[in-house]
């Protein structure tokens, strides 16, 4: 059998197939993972929709449609799977809690770019896609808030697992740990697999008045991934973010005053305050480089 070696300078990674080919084996098994979890998603959903149900619905989304499809193309292509998917190093601790800290520090930059993309107003002869999008939009976040019914401590907990903990873990093992991987390791240039994945990674959601900061976040997973050579600091960085966000929407659930959803709108309007924001994530993700290059 001929062996393919990765184009990485700091791994030795033995291939089975050619790159082309263990693309295309990643879409064909993804494809097919797809339609067998939107079958299931169907069945659990045909009598309407609830918080267990969306719940369950989209941890079977996370495991088939994400997680499957990376652990199974990665077990194909190569005997060291997890070398390929980056899973074996650890971050240090001090590098997840800078990349935390790099996360709050752009909120107010996010949220600028946020309500910049959220309120794009759209030519006249485009009126009927933009509406069409914005309803994809509302559906998806009715469906999301049918999760925080009750409003409960425990709506919390399953909110935070769900979408911070579960849709953080998988999504990252997928776009981060696989599909990125898959460029990088084929001679794609880091840069353009890194931007091409977060191109990706934002279009999949189906939100396009949230597409453009979801894929700075989603460029941020990326950089994160290859700095550290690490899929685990993009998975703790993912999972930061979705649980600050469903913090957030419980909390609005509850009291749309309280203090922490004003981080929803803070430097939203405000455009020195993103610059300054801005400024101080791209110090805090320069240190997190220096380190990584380190431990490296």
């Amino acid at each position: 059998m001929t062996s393919y070696r990765s184009a990485s300078i700091s791994e030795n990674i033995r291939f089975n197939v050619a790159p082309l080919q263990r693309g295309l084996l990643l879409v064909f098994i993804t494809i097919l993972c797809y339609i067998v979890s939107a079958v299931i998603s169907a069945i659990i959903l045909h009598k309407g929709l609830t918080g267990t149900r969306v719940c369950l619905t989209t941890i079977t989304q996370d495991i088939i449609v994400f997680i499957l499809p990376a652990l199974a193309t990665a077990m194909f292509i190569t005997r060291r799977p997890a070398d390929f998917l980056s899973i074996r190093r650890i971050p240090a601790v001090a590098t997840v809690a800078l990349v935390c800290l790099a996360l709050v520090l752009a909120i107010p930059f996010m949220n600028l770019v946020i309500s910049w993309n959220a309120n794009m107003v759209f030519p006249e002869w485009a009126a009927g896609a933009a509406e069409w999008m914005r309803t994809m939009e509302d559906a998806a976040n009715a469906t999301l808030m049918t999760i925080v019914d009750g409003q409960s401590i425990m709506s919390l907990i399953i909110l935070i697992l769900t979408v911070g903990i579960f849709a953080g873990f998988s999504e990252e093992l997928f776009f981060r740990g696989c599909l990125q991987r898959l460029m990088i390791t084929a001679r794609v240039n880091p840069h353009v697999a890194i931007w091409l994945t977060a191109i990706l990674f934002s279009a999949i959601h189906m939100q396009f008045f949230g597409f453009v900061p979801r894929m700075f976040l989603g460029a941020l997973f990326g950089y994160l991934a290859w700095w550290s050579g690490s899929v685990w600091t993009a998975v703790a960085a993912h999972i930061f973010n979705n649980t600050l966000a469903a913090v957030t929407m419980w909390m609005k659930a509850r009291d749309a005053s309280s203090e922490i959803v004003r981080l929803e709108s803070f430097g939203a309007n405000d455009i020195l305050a993103a610059a300054v924001s801005l400024l101080l994530t791209l110090m805090a993700l320069f240190v997190i480089y220096q380190l990584c290059q380190r431990r490296r």
